[in-house]
C-alpha cells in the first residue's frame, strides 16, 4: 500500500478580534488550488465563525462549547483522525483556526500526538495581532496574546489603516519577536504565498523550543475557561437597529468581543454581520438568507465574571422588533 502523503497544516491564532476570520477568508478565496480542510473552534456554545466562512468549496468542520487546547482537544483529535481516514476527500491542506483564548503552543503539541506524527506537517504557525487593540491589553488577557506571539513564525500586524504610521513605530518598537516574519495588512489582505506552504514541513519541521512562559499562564489557571466566561443570544424575531447599536454600545467593557449573525428590521431581507471589538461596533450587511429562514444569533465573550446574563438577556430582548 502507498504511503499517503504528508499534509501541511497552518495554525491561525490570534487574541479576541484580532481578524482571524477575515484573513481566513482571505486564504480560501485565494486561487490556491488545492482540496482544503479548514477546522473553526468558537469558545461560545455557537459556532459564529464557521458561519462567517465565505467558502463553500472547502470542508469546514466545527469545534465549539470550549477551549481547542483545553477543553475541546478531544473533538480536534477524533475529527482529524476521521479525516486522514476518508480516503475520497483526505485533504492536501488543513488550516485550523484557533479561538481568541487559546495558545497555539499546545495544538501544535497535539499535532505530534504519534497518530498523525506521519500524516499531518505544521507549515507554521499565524498569529494575528490587532494594530490598534493590541496596547490595550492588561493583565491576564496581554500575557494571553503574548503567549500566541511567542511561538508564531509568521505575525500579521492587522488594521494597519486603522492606526498612524507613528503608533505602529511605536508598537514594533516594543517587539519582542525577531525570529519571526512580520506582515502588516489590513482587512487580512497578505500575499497568500507568504503565508500559506511557507514550506517549513517540507524540511523536516520540529517544533521550536517553547519559551518557559508558553503554553501556561504566569499565574493564571491552564484552562482558559477559567479566564473567561461566554453567552449567547439568539432569536428567530427581527432586531431594532437602533436598539441593537445602544445595546452594544452598553456592553462592560470586560466583554472584549461579540460576535454574530443578525435579522435587522431595517435590513429586510439581508443578513448582517455583527462584530464588536474593544470600543469598536461593525454591523454589516450582507446578501440574502439563500432560502434559509433569518435569524439572530450573538455569542459573547469577556473577563471571567463580567457577564450578566439575566441583564444582557433583558438588553437585547428589548431590542426585538
Amino acid at each position: 500500500m502507498s504511503r499517503q502523503a504528508t499534509i501541511p497544516v497552518t495554525l491561525v491564532s490570534g487574541f479576541l478580534g484580532a481578524g482571524k476570520t477575515t484573513l481566513l477568508n482571505r486564504i480560501l478565496t485565494s486561487d490556491h488550488g488545492l482540496r482544503m480542510a479548514v477546522m473553526v473552534n468558537d469558545f461560545g456554545a455557537i459556532n459564529i465563525d464557521s458561519q462567517l466562512i465565505v467558502s463553500q468549496t472547502q470542508t469546514t468542520l466545527s469545534l465549539a462549547n470550549g477551549c481547542i487546547c483545553c477543553t475541546v482537544e478531544s473533538d480536534l483529535i477524533e475529527q482529524l483522525g476521521r479525516m486522514l481516514d476518508d480516503r475520497v476527500n483526505r485533504p492536501e491542506y488543513i488550516i485550523i483556526e484557533a479561538s481568541g483564548v487559546s495558545n497555539p503552543s499546545k495544538i501544535a503539541n497535539t499535532l505530534r500526538y504519534p497518530q498523525f506524527r506521519e500524516a499531518l506537517a505544521i507549515d507554521s504557525i499565524l498569529t494575528v495581532v490587532d494594530a490598534e487593540q493590541f496596547g490595550d491589553l492588561q493583565g491576564e488577557m496581554a500575557q494571553l496574546a503574548m503567549e500566541q506571539l511567542d511561538v508564531a513564525d509568521i505575525i500579521v500586524l492587522n488594521k494597519t489603516d486603522r492606526v498612524s504610521r507613528e503608533q505602529l513605530d511605536a508598537l514594533k518598537a516594543r517587539w519582542l519577536y525577531p525570529s519571526a516574519r512580520l506582515l502588516e495588512c489590513a482587512h487580512g489582505d497578505v500575499p497568500l504565498e507568504l503565508v500559506l506552504g511557507v514550506g517549513r514541513h517540507q524540511a523536516g519541521w520540529r517544533l521550536r523550543p517553547v519559551p518557559a512562559t508558553a503554553g501556561k499562564l504566569a499565574t493564571g489557571p491552564e484552562d482558559h475557561s477559567q479566564l473567561f466566561d461566554t453567552w449567547s443570544f439568539s432569536s428567530e424575531r427581527p432586531l431594532s437597529l437602533k436598539a441593537l447599536r445602544a445595546a452594544l454600545a452598553a456592553l462592560p467593557v470586560e466583554i472584549y468581543r461579540a460576535k454574530g449573525v443578525c435579522q435587522i428590521a431595517e435590513a429586510p431581507g439581508k443578513r448582517c454581520i455583527v462584530h464588536v471589538v474593544g470600543n469598536r461596533t461593525e454591523i454589516k450587511p450582507e446578501d440574502g438568507w439563500e432560502g434559509g429562514a433569518p435569524y439572530t444569533q450573538l455569542i459573547f465573550i469577556g473577563r471571567r465574571g463580567s457577564i450578566d446574563g439575566a441583564a444582557l438577556q433583558a438588553s437585547f430582548e428589548g431590542c426585538l422588533v
